[in-house]
């Protein structure tokens, strides 16, 4: 260890997510400088634990700033109309440095780095110091509410936070703009494991974090997610989401591991994302469907030059009929790609554009995965019946840790099911009928009532209430809460209910509508008919 063990270990010391006392005693100037004389002579006695025909993300920024020193590799487009960018030794450099800081806090193998900031090019470069510290990088949304928020590191138990929010007395993006008393040389540290964390509101509610375990380290130039996503060293990739979703997080990652180039914007607006393809010309789009409808609704944008886009990965949330039909239109049936998969690593599927027009609605044909489809009871079905997805890869079990959640359902074999519903048909295309019983997925983000029901119920008015998805030409899905009076003659104000929600939700899981019913229709066991809600309000 570099210092005592007692300062490198930094729990959460509040549940409101102040720093604990040995955080702070670590921002002093004389015990950085000191950790770092420590670091320095730590790292002349030390070795890399990784074979050398292997590289760690770490390993791979370093030899590719040694190959092409002044190439642009990382882009972010501001909202204010200017793109900050960094070389590639730029960001080596750069993100050595922080990754220094982090292993004075005490950053290892197995320790989780929370970074809590928006999309900018801090935000990669944290997410590389960590790994080069040998630990994990663990995204949280920058506009996540505090209780939420503070909720989610306690759970993770993170050993830094870098954030420039002033509460959680993290490492700011100020401060990693004066790291020059850090060394700019790739830090000593052992191969990162677990790979990556996201956060959930999880099915319940209550926050949940996934972990997919493993050691980050494979042969130079190679991951075995690059080929399957058709990326390669000479791609600029662009996704416009925000990096605490996996999909732009885990694109973002591979595609700087393996050589290639990164565009980012702070927020997505469809004219501006047309703007920037036209400006920077990336090879690779990673969007949402709500991103393709947006895009499409803009008058001009066939009068953009969009030629430069080879691949048009899309995934997330399930896409409108007319929104495939548009890009395939405008991009070409071979350049759209769909991916079906969860976070937890439980299986996928790949569908492109001219597949999916010989097979309409289909997500694709497994890659590597197995499918059982079962009903209730947990008998398989033929093709065509409509059950409970559960899926695995070949001859391997779901990979995936959860904190603060139990394991999901499980068939003999390693068959894990994440809640979906479909079908196969004859040839073995998968088709999702609902992607999940009760979670609604509106602009590609998964929004689980349970949470917002939770915010709603405590007012005293409240009998009770059920958040539903409603069909949305923008969104896909829009969150509708109907709400039980508990006085009918006396109903709780929707306004103060939206209020309510404002004020413990990140934005986009409150509730657009608010309506008051009498009764909540119910099944014999006396659980909410979700499905007759929806169902009177247009599915």
């Amino acid at each position: 260890m570099l210092i005592d063990d007692q300062t490198l270990h930094l729990p959460i010391g509040k549940v409101n997510g102040c720093r604990s006392k040995r955080f702070n005693w670590f921002k002093s100037r004389d015990v950085q400088t000191a950790a770092k004389d420590r670091i320095i002579q730590k790292n002349k006695r030390r070795h890399f634990v990784v074979s050398e025909a292997l590289w760690t993300p770490g390993r791979a920024l370093y030899e590719y700033a040694r190959q092409r020193p002044d190439e642009t590799v990382l882009l972010c487009a501001g909202d204010d109309g200017h793109t900050r960018s960094l070389t590639r030794r730029e960001l080596d450099e750069w993100s050595s440095r922080l990754a220094h800081r982090l292993q004075a806090s005490g950053a290892a193998r197995g320790q989780l780095v929370a970074i809590v900031l928006p999309t900018c090019i801090e935000h990669m470069v944290a997410v590389f110091a960590a790994y080069k510290a040998g630990a994990t990088p663990f995204p949280v949304s920058n506009g996540m509410p505090p209780t939420e928020r503070d909720a989610m590191l306690a759970l993770a138990a993170p050993v830094c936070i870098i954030s420039d929010q002033a509460d959680l007395q993290g490492i700011t993006r100020k401060d990693m703009a004066a790291l020059d008393d850090f060394p700019a040389s790739l830090p000593a540290a052992e191969v990162p494991n677990p790979v990556k964390a996201v956060g959930s509101g999880g099915s319940t509610g209550k926050p949940k974090l996934i972990v997919t375990p493993g050691d980050f380290a494979y042969p130079e130039g190679q991951h075995p997610m690059a080929a399957l996503l058709r990326i390669g060293s000479t791609d600029l990739k662009y996704s416009p989401g925000p990096l605490y979703h996996n999909g732009p997080l885990l694109f973002s990652i591979i595609t700087l591991y393996i050589g290639g180039r990164v565009l980012l914007n702070e927020r997505f607006r469809a004219p501006r994302a047309l703007e920037l393809i036209e400006q920077y010309r990336p090879t690779v789009l990673n969007l949402v469907p709500t991103m393709m409808q947006r895009m499409l609704r803009e008058a001009d944008m066939p009068a953009h030059d969009l030629s430069s886009v080879n691949l048009v990965w899309h995934l997330a949330a399930p896409c409108p009929e007319w929104a495939k039909l548009g890009f395939i239109e405008q991009f070409g049936g071979e350049r759209i790609l769909e991916l079906w998969a969860a976070t937890e690593s439980t299986g996928l599927t790949v569908i492109d554009g001219n597949d999916w027009l010989a097979h309409r609605g289909s997500v694709g044909q497994g890659v590597m995965t197995e499918f059982r489809i079962v009903d209730e009871a947990g008998r398989e079905l033929p093709p065509g019946e409509v059950g409970e997805i559960f899926s695995r890869f070949l001859g391997m079990g779901p990979q995936y840790e959860y904190r603060g959640a139990d394991p999901l359902r499980q068939l003999p074999g390693g068959f894990t099911s994440v809640g979906d519903m479909g079908y196969l048909d004859a040839d073995g295309y998968l088709y999702l009928s609902d992607r999940r019983t009760d979670m609604i997925i509106s602009g590609g983000a998964n929004i689980f009532p349970a949470e917002i029901e939770a915010v709603i119920s405590e007012h005293p008015g409240v009998r009770d209430v059920a958040v539903i998805g409603l069909k949305d030409s923008d969104l896909g899905r829009r969150v509708h809460a109907v709400v039980e009076a508990l006085d009918t003659a006396n109903p709780p104000d929707m306004e103060a209910l939206a209020a309510r929600c404002a004020a413990a939700l990140a934005r986009y899981k409150v509730p657009r509508g608010f309506e008051l019913v009498e009764a909540l229709p119910r099944n014999e066991a006396g659980k909410i008919r979700r499905s007759t809600l929806r169902d009177e309000r247009g599915g």
